[in-house]
């Protein structure tokens, strides 16, 4: 028994008329009732009463209607879905991602691409940005949303946007009142940093450099709600990408740092050699339209 023989039993029940039924199959008469008496031979019973002129379902026929419906709408929900994940429509979508990147609105992106394709199963992971390189070298996902790029062997980096650096003061802090302040006035000050966004901290480290300082840490978080807690708390200054801005903390504020100012590269990262259609669609998705 095939899949296409209970396609035309549902077609025969559905019209009980060989006639009707045949044409909404896209076939001939005789053919479609041969395929019903294999079908009942292959069963051994029989699905439909011909004893009058008219055709009608058996107890046996009438039984097994709904058995039919489910398996065949089973095997159309198999190909369809076979055939959304040969088209780039479905399958498994492994990312990583830094905070940053998920405040830039990498989630923004992730609810049109899940609205887009349904079928997809998108599993997201926070990681550092070497945790991030060694999963794309290891296969473990597929395209990382990382902060400064990544430059190791066979990953290819494709630039989203560029965020600056702002400062981030307690709001009772004399700065606090400023529209723009020096990164070179900020020299005296304690600041609160990164201990595992290696990329962040670097960029934050090469800024002080060139204002001519070197940053006296306090303390170091893994996360930029962290951080700004801490500065809330006291603890010290904080460099942030202008994207953290947006998730706000009571008692901080955000300054613009006067030029030079900072930047920090939002990049989409993916192995040179491995590309699942589903990640190629998300790669259109986020890139930036020329």
């Amino acid at each position: 028994m095939e899949i296409r023989h209970l396609k035309y039993f549902l077609a025969v029940a559905e019209h009980l008329h060989y006639g009707r039924a045949a044409k909404s199959l896209n076939m001939a008469q005789p053919p479609l009732s041969q395929q019903i008496r294999r079908l009942e031979k292959i069963l051994q019973m029989e699905l439909f009463d011909r004893s009058s002129r008219r055709v009608t379902l058996t107890n046996e026929g009438q039984f097994l209607l709904e058995a039919a419906r489910e398996v065949v709408g089973q095997s159309d929900h198999f190909e369809n879905l076979a055939k959304a994940l040969r088209m780039g429509e479905a399958g498994q979508l492994r990312i990583g991602f830094a905070a940053s990147a998920m405040n830039w609105g990498l989630g923004t992106k992730l609810r049109q691409f899940r609205t887009a394709y349904p079928e997809a199963d998108v599993i997201a992971h926070q990681m550092s940005v070497a945790d991030q390189a060694t999963a794309l070298q290891d296969d473990r996902i597929d395209l990382a949303f990382t902060v400064g790029g990544l430059n190791y062997e066979n990953l290819q980096v494709v630039d989203l946007d560029e965020e600056p650096l702002r400062a981030v003061i307690p709001s009772d802090h004399p700065l606090a009142g400023m529209e723009t302040v020096r990164l070179a006035d900020l020299s005296h000050e304690t600041f609160v940093g990164y201990r595992f966004d290696d990329h962040l901290e670097d960029i934050i480290a090469s800024a002080c450099y060139r204002a001519g300082f070197t940053p006296k840490i306090s303390f170091q978080g893994a996360q930029s709600h962290t951080l700004l807690h801490m500065v809330s708390a006291g603890f010290g200054l904080g460099l942030l990408p202008a994207c953290d801005a947006r998730m706000g903390a009571d008692g901080v504020v955000f300054i613009d740092l006067e030029p030079p100012v900072p930047t920090m590269r939002i990049s989409v990262v993916r192995h040179w050699r491995r590309l699942t259609p589903l990640a190629e669609r998300m790669l259109e998705l986020v890139k930036p339209k020329e």
